[in-house]
């Protein structure tokens, strides 16, 4: 039996647990602003027009360099929850995915509890599952990660929750076949790759279930791990067969966006794997950084997991065999990222719940100091959008009191010594509500484009700024069927967007009143804007104290007014 949480949720603090945690995932679903990846409006957009394709497949994009990004899996999706793009809406294209990362946070609760035979156990180990960051920022939005999470971690949980210690043989071949639909689902989802994490995860952990003899493992073990491989492949390869155009998939997908990931671009690989922006430090570091404000409990899971490694329980080995998969089988590519790792995050929720007891109470005080400093910061950002934008009081009542209570929160945890661990991981869910709350004017209708500019910009030519790929589709959530045109927001001067634009969005100061004094222009429509991109004069600016100026601007939609004949 795993060791005690010391955690203890009786009927009704669970409940108001799992309601924290249904509300931070759910809140601000909608937003332009949420926690997300720039690839997610580019998804967004290859779904559209996809919908207006009126066919399934071949997928369809306005960016021919992102052409076959990904298998179908998220598109199929996406079009099946907006109903063809005709209820064309961020909520309607994330919810789905918020649904696969509660359906992991269940697994983990399951199996944890199983491991523990604590419920409570299992509740912390969901809560802190969602309380992850790249749990928060990745698995509630409208990229793969959530799905692909769900799907290579569903083996995992049926091997441990349907085992006991000491049982032998437990790959079955029925389990087998079963695993490689599984994995079939992640692969449509991501990529034919993922079909490797999951073998090698498997041929390890039955190597070590046979004591590491290569003879009965070889004889056992391995035709049932190659079915598992060949089913996921199949399952993927429904895409090719079902495609008119296959060439493209080779061309784009298998070379391009796959085996273009092992590109050196001329270097050296063993340089770049030790040096570099995309180095396997990257990938150190990866754990912790999806662990956000639980990063130092995950640091000292590890220090605490190698001091007692060989008193490790079958059970956890074939966890930590499953982290440490993830882990080696994408440093091998030369193109690292975090979000290559989010597979394993459940894994280590449960293992850090399983020894939530061994972490330090001091190291959890640093999760809760973060949370009232930054709930503390986001009451700061607040009053100075307030002040800068002039329009009068921007957030409702409750938004003060609720900032307050956080900190309040957090500063109760770090006081009361018996409450620390049982407060860490709810007070970043309700962090991630605050942040919700600060979105507030950014999303009702201060921050969007009103029914009349909308009604106007319908059919018409329109000029967008962008500064990532695909970023305009944001304005079609504001301004549907308006014709939308991209152009960088570095490449732009207001005289060039004039001269070649009868209509444009352009996102200025608050301050800034240049267009607004333009003669020869009239603003149709305006909203607030958060921007969360920044080029190298902004960053700048923003060290230098200018926070306000980069970081709260408006979008103005613009018409340019012909002079008079």
């Amino acid at each position: 039996m795993m060791p005690s949480s010391a955690v203890r949720f009786t009927g009704l603090t669970a409940l108001l647990a799992v309601l924290l945690a249904l509300a931070a995932y759910f809140a601000a679903l909608k937003s332009d602003h949420a926690a997300t990846n720039g690839d997610e409006l580019l998804y967004a957009q290859m779904t559209y027009a996809t919908a207006e394709s009126g066919h399934w497949l071949p997928l369809q994009t306005l960016i021919e360099r992102h052409r076959n990004t990904k298998p179908p899996g998220l598109f199929w999706q996406g079009l099946v929850s907006t109903n063809w793009a005709q209820s064309w809406s961020l909520w309607n294209l994330r919810w789905p995915n918020v649904l696969y990362t509660l359906a992991t946070a269940l697994m983990v609760f399951l199996l944890a509890r199983r491991l523990s035979t604590s419920a409570s156990t299992g509740l912390l180990a969901a809560l802190l599952y969602l309380a992850f960051f790249g749990t928060y920022r990745y698995g509630r939005v409208f990229l793969t990660s959530a799905p692909e999470t769900f799907w290579l971690f569903l083996p995992i949980f049926v091997l441990l929750v349907g085992s006991r210690e000491g049982q032998r043989d437990k790959l079955c071949w029925p389990a087998a076949l079963a695993f490689g639909l599984f994995v079939g689902a992640a692969l449509l989802y991501k990529s034919f790759a993922l079909v490797l994490p999951a073998a090698v995860a498997l041929a390890w952990w039955t190597l070590h279930e046979h004591s590491y003899q290569l003879g009965p493992w070889l004889r056992r073990e391995v035709p049932k791990i190659a079915a598992m491989s060949f089913v996921a492949l199949g399952v993927f390869s429904l895409w090719y067969w079902l495609d008119p155009q296959r060439h493209l998939i080779l061309q784009d997908f298998v070379l391009k966006e796959n085996v273009g990931k092992f590109d050196t671009g001329g270097g050296n690989y063993f340089v770049n794997l030790l040096w570099g922006e995309s180095s396997i430090w990257r990938n150190v570091i990866s754990y912790p950084f999806n662990a956000g404000l639980l990063a130092p409990a995950l640091v000292a899971l590890f220090v605490i997991t190698w001091l007692r490694r060989r008193a490790l329980s079958n059970d956890e080995k074939l966890l930590w065999i499953w982290i440490i998969t993830v882990f080696a089988v994408f440093t091998l590519p030369n193109q690292r990222d975090e979000r290559y790792l989010l597979p394993g995050m459940p894994a280590l929720a449960v293992l850090l719940a399983l020894h939530w007891t061994r972490i330090p109470r001091w190291i959890l005080g640093i999760t809760l100091l973060a949370v009232a400093v930054i709930s503390l910061g986001l009451g700061l950002g607040a009053v100075l959008l307030t002040n800068d934008a002039g329009l009068g009081p921007l957030y409702p009542w409750f938004y003060w009191p609720f900032i307050a209570a956080v900190i309040a929160f957090a500063a109760v945890g770090l006081w009361r010594q018996d409450l620390t661990r049982s407060l860490a991981a709810p007070a970043v869910l309700l962090l991630y509500l605050a942040y919700a709350a600060f979105l507030i004017p950014f999303d009702g209708p201060r921050g969007e484009f009103d029914r009349a500019t909308a009604d106007f910009a319908r059919h018409k030519s329109i000029a967008a700024p962008i500064n990532f790929n695909a970023r305009e589709e944001i304005y079609r959530f504001m301004l549907p069927e308006a014709d939308l045109a991209p152009y960088h927001v570095n490449d732009f001067a207001l005289d060039r967007l004039k001269a070649e634009n009868n209509l444009f969005i352009i996102t200025l100061p608050l301050q800034d009143l240049s267009v607004e004094n333009s003669p020869d222009l009239r603003i149709v429509g305006t909203r607030l804007q958060l921007i969360d991109r920044f080029n190298n004069k902004e960053t700048i600016d923003l060290l230098t104290g200018h926070v306000s100026r980069n970081l709260f601007k408006k979008d103005l939609l613009v018409e340019v007014i012909p002079p008079a004949p």
